[in-house]
């Protein structure tokens, strides 16, 4: 604070010498003037009464004598003294006037009282002698009036100066304050705000703060065009407006791992009817009915917010369902054939004619591998003349829709679960940044992950339930043990839109778990689907102490605007981007990490398996890493799952 201020109190120390100064320079004058001119008029008064009273002394003429006196005795001339040569005697006049109070400038203003004294004689004959003594208080007066006629017009003009500079000062600090701000702002690529920021009221600075507010974004802007440019160019068919197999494959591999156990469905349609168009119509009707197939499809499924349609070759579409279940997969199938049969009378084929489909559901299985199974069971399709084929990709118990409801809600209330940490290493640092908590939970006498139970706690709508039993679990492991390391918690879509989620978190932030050792990770899907929401709390957590990050970032390949408005302290890139190291990962990977460079956010790469998939990672982009490379462990275990 002084720092800031000390220029100002540099000048005001500075005018308050400069008055100082005047002032005892005028003082110093005027004193010495005063002190001269009460002399000479003891010096004149002495003469004149030397030259009047002695003619009167000489006869005795005390009349005339004590007329004479009077007559000079005055507020000054305090006091006369006559002695007597001869007998001694002494006769003594005061002044009238009654004595002067002291005043305030008697301490400062330095004139001494003056006292003469002469001898008094007639023809050459010593009378008397006189003494005569002046007062200072007068001259004393004179001298503070002047000070005052000074200082008055002096001090106003120093007083308007300083007020005056005080005031163009603060506007050039407000200006620079503001200007900060700005500075700060665009740092964070937060141009919404900078819309309405005030300006800084100087015209030079606000046209530069402009001119650098356009430049940026215009770079910016630049970044995600071309980030969407090269999605568009590398991952979109430009027939069909679908995504092509390349978008398709990446999509695939982020979301199914057999290290992930996600529940999932793919289909693969072959449809015949579109190359009898084209024999028929040419390639014009085909292109276009494959238009018109690809906006039913896109309507179709609008309520599947994480579905992958592509077109993967001249006559096939792929569907890729995520984090579903295996009877939600059933409905979409049925949903799709709807949507083909619809498409195929339009055209003026019969319905269930001239497609066939090849359908499979799994988890915890390779993506690719879910791939050839789904294949397999369309040429099964195709050889057995069946409008579809639908497998199992993996051996896992059917479990009915009212019985994982269930199971769900026992988890919850008896919290059967157990937390393992997986820590998020840099490349220079022994100490992990911090490390991700995953949920295991009981069901049926065996641990199932937390990707396993996502498909049926967005159906039973209980994910913020389910996080809040997280955290529960946390904070009762905190009171066991404090945490020593950050830790990164995955919350669900329905927690982050929840208002009562974000007042019960706030509560455990200020009085349970300590804030500033927790990150709250939000998908990518969540910041696009819900931004508004994931902006509101990812603001209230922040005030609380704690950050947040972003998980599975570049997942979908498009535009990441959203970070600016998130703020998050680092980002996830998706373990796509980890799987197959070739020149379109790289290149994706380079131009997201650019963007989250330049608003100083963590880049981490994911799905890193081992040393090898480590070596292969670009350090000049990626700041950390983590994956099964470091594999989960135990952190928590509670009594009733031991």
């Amino acid at each position: 604070m002084f720092t800031k201020r000390s220029s100002l109190a540099w000048i005001y120390l500075t005018a308050a010498c400069l008055v100082l100064l005047s002032l005892g320079a005028m003082l110093a004058g005027s004193t010495y003037q005063q002190q001269r001119s009460l002399n000479l008029r003891a010096d004149a008064l002495q003469h004149q009464l030397s030259q009047i009273l002695p003619p009167f002394i000489a006869h005795y003429d005390v009349t005339a004598i004590n007329r004479i006196v009077d007559a000079n005795l005055s507020a000054e001339v305090e006091k006369i003294t006559l002695t007597d040569q001869i007998t001694a005697e002494q006769a003594t006049w005061s002044s009238p006037e009654p004595t002067v109070k002291s005043h305030w400038y008697d301490r400062i203003i330095y004139i001494s009282p003056v006292s003469t004294t002469t001898l008094l004689t007639y023809e050459g004959t010593s009378l008397a002698t006189m003494s005569l003594t002046l007062s200072a208080s007068q001259a004393r007066a004179h001298v503070a009036d002047q000070l005052l006629y000074l200082f008055l017009p002096l001090g106003s003009a120093i007083a308007g100066l300083v007020i005056l500079f005080t005031i163009l000062v603060a506007r050039k600090q407000s200006a620079i304050a503001k200007a900060t701000a700005t500075v700060k702002k665009l740092a964070q690529q937060d141009f919404t705000s900078l819309q309405s920021a005030p300006q800084s009221g100087l015209p030079a600075l606000d046209a530069a703060l402009d001119t650098l507010t356009l430049n940026i974004q215009r770079m910016i802007q630049s970044l995600h065009k071309e980030l969407k440019t090269l999605n568009n160019s590398m991952m979109f068919d430009a027939v069909s407006t679908l995504p092509n197999r390349e978008y398709f494959t990446h999509q695939l591999n982020s979301w199914m791992s057999e290290s992930e156990d996600t529940p999932g469905a793919i289909f693969i349609a072959q449809m015949e009817w579109l190359d009898t168009i084209y024999r028929r119509y040419g390639y014009i009707a085909r292109d276009e009915t494959w238009r018109l197939l690809a906006n039913s499809l896109r309507t179709a499924f609008s309520d599947n917010k994480n579905i992958c349609i592509a077109r993967i070759s001249g006559s096939e579409i792929a569907i890729l369902l995520p984090s579903q279940s295996e009877e939600q997969s059933r409905n979409c199938l049925h949903n799709f054939i709807s949507t083909l049969n619809n498409e195929v009378s339009m055209a003026g084929f019969e319905p269930n004619h001239g497609f066939h489909i090849g359908a499979v559901h799994g988890q915890e299985m390779p993506g690719s591998q879910l791939l050839s199974l789904a294949d397999n069971a369309l040429q099964r399709a195709i050889k057995q003349g069946e409008v579809f084929v639908f497998n199992r990709g993996s051996e896992e118990q059917v479990i009915d829709r009212e019985t994982w409801r269930e199971l769900l809600s026992h988890v919850i209330k008896e919290k059967t679960i157990r937390l393992q940490t997986q820590p998020v290493m840099a490349w220079d640092h022994k100490e992990p940044l911090h490390a991700e908590v995953f949920t295991q939970a009981l069901i049926d006498n065996k641990w199932q992950t937390a990707g396993r139970l996502m498909p049926y706690i967005q159906l039973f709508e209980k994910g913020s339930a389910f996080d809040r039993m997280v955290i529960d679990c946390l904070a009762e492991q905190h009171a066991r043990e404090p945490i020593s390391q950050a830790l990164a918690l995955n919350l669900t879509d329905d927690s982050l839109c929840s208002p009562s989620f974000a007042r019960w978190l706030e509560q455990i932030l200020k009085n349970v778990l300590p804030p500033e050792k927790l990150f709250f990770e939000i998908s990518e899907a969540s910041a696009r689907n819900n931004l508004s929401a994931c902006i509101t709390f990812s603001e209230t957590v922040r005030k609380l102490g704690a950050s947040v990050g972003v998980d599975h970032f570049g997942r979908h390949l498009q535009g990441v605007e959203y970070l600016s408005a998130i703020k998050p302290a680092y980002v996830k890139l998706d373990q796509a981007f980890s799987k197959e190291q070739n020149g379109q990962n790289r290149l994706f990977t380079e131009m997201l990490a650019n963007i989250a460079e330049s608003l100083d956010i963590t880049v981490i790469a994911t799905g890193i398996k081992d040393d090898e998939s480590k070596q292969l990672l670009n350090r000049e982009f990626i700041d950390a890493y983590q994956g099964f490379i470091h594999p989960p462990t135990l952190m928590v275990r509670d009594e009733k799952t031991s």
